[in-house]
């Protein structure tokens, strides 16, 4: 049994309408978050609409992406989810809209045990990258493996500041290397190449989209496919929308899903 969430009390809704394949999910996750509670399993979209109009705090959505009566995606329009999502569903055709919304992971059917507890790891290292620096790292410290960059010096008028790696959106290559911060601005660091930066950043969470520009994972608002390759279209005013090359972009998505 996975201990790594078993401190936190998670309130989990499950959005699916074949019973036998929410009760196998229900299991799988209070197996490996025993605190858990799943406070409802909805099997439509208008049930869920009607349940999330009470207003009730919630952790965790796992949603099936085809219900009862249309997709769920239907449902995210009409109702922004307020916490992450995992996407659960047969057909992988979906996996680029996923991430238009607030979503974690894309699982695909039959879900396994070990599938789930990746996707619910990739939840927690994203969670982390906003905690105090003094906590991530004595994270790191009984992490085996690497550990990444945690802070950097930037250069504002001539003084040097630090900035923590949970401040970051992005970075940018133009004549000196910017820094791109949660609030849209560009902050100069020492850094000589994208390519010794990039390895000192948790590929989990940043990726290189091209020769200009690394992006972070939580930053993505939606994406789009073109002829070209995609385009990856940006919460940060200044990294607002970058463009994938066609030979990158299978990269690309499987760093999305988690299997970068």
């Amino acid at each position: 049994m996975s201990n790594y969430l078993n401190t936190e009390r998670a309130r989990l809704v499950i959005l699916e309408d074949e019973p036998l394949v929410a009760d196998g999910l229900s299991k799988h996750l209070l197996d490996l978050m025993p605190q858990a509670e799943i406070l409802v399993i909805l099997p439509s979209v208008k049930k869920a609409l009607d349940w999330f109009e009470k207003g009730q705090e919630v952790d965790l959505i796992f949603a099936d992406i085809q219900l009862a009566d249309g997709i769920s995606f239907d449902l995210f329009q009409r109702m922004e989810p307020k916490c992450p999502v995992i996407f659960t569903t047969a057909f992988d055709q979906y996996a680029i809209r996923a991430f238009e919304v607030n979503s974690v992971d894309f699982l695909l059917k039959p879900i396994e045990k070990k599938e789930l507890k990746n996707a619910l790891e990739k939840l927690r290292k994203r969670r982390e990258s906003y905690v105090l620096p003094e906590l991530r790292m004595a994270l790191d410290r009984v992490k085996s493996g690497k550990a990444y960059l945690e802070r950097m010096l930037v250069t504002v008028q001539n003084t040097l500041m630090p900035v923590t790696i949970g401040e970051v959106s992005g970075f940018v290559k133009e004549e000196l290397i910017f820094l791109v911060n949660r609030e849209g601005k560009r902050l100069i660091t020492d850094f000589q190449t994208l390519e010794v930066l990039e390895g000192k950043l948790d590929p989990a969470v940043f990726f290189r989209a091209n020769r200009q520009t690394i992006i972070r994972i939580d930053e993505i608002k939606h994406i789009k496919t073109t002829y070209k390759g995609l385009e990856v279209y940006l919460k940060n005013s200044i990294l607002q929308k970058v463009e994938i090359s066609k030979e990158r972009s299978p990269q690309f998505k499987r760093w999305l899903l988690g299997n970068g």
